[in-house]
């Protein structure tokens, strides 16, 4: 199987989880040292990513995915995707473009992301 088939799964699983706030499969997906810039420049441990979500700080409604590609870089795969998305964090209500980059490494037989860094972008 290719990279982009491969990580394609795992990233599809990644967009189901967070839009059903599912707090076990991100601590599957999510590496134990993630390390994810956000758009408003906080950097995120796994820790902090499944408390926003655990405490439905972060709330999806909508995210659309527009482009996705795929980058081997050694023993890792890179993802770099577009994507519209609606929701809440904490009060505040958005709604927009970003982009994110996120690095896949391989642990214990599954695909994990150990870090990445989310822009909004429109």
């Amino acid at each position: 199987m290719d990279d982009i088939s491969i990580i394609g799964q795992y990233e599809d699983a990644l967009r189901a989880a967070m839009l059903a706030n599912d707090i076990a499969a991100l601590a599957e997906l999510l590496d134990d040292d993630l390390v994810f810039t956000g758009p408003d420049g906080r950097v995120l441990s796994k820790a902090d990513d499944l408390l926003a979500h655990r405490e439905k700080l972060l709330r999806l409604d909508r995210l659309d995915i527009r482009e996705t590609q795929t980058h081997r870089i050694g023993e890792m795969i890179l993802t770099t995707t577009q994507a519209a998305l609606a929701g809440h964090f904490g009060l505040m209500a958005f709604d927009g473009v970003f982009a994110y980059t996120r690095l896949w490494k391989q642990s214990g037989g599954r695909w994990r992301v150990v870090a990445g860094h989310g822009a909004k972008i429109g």
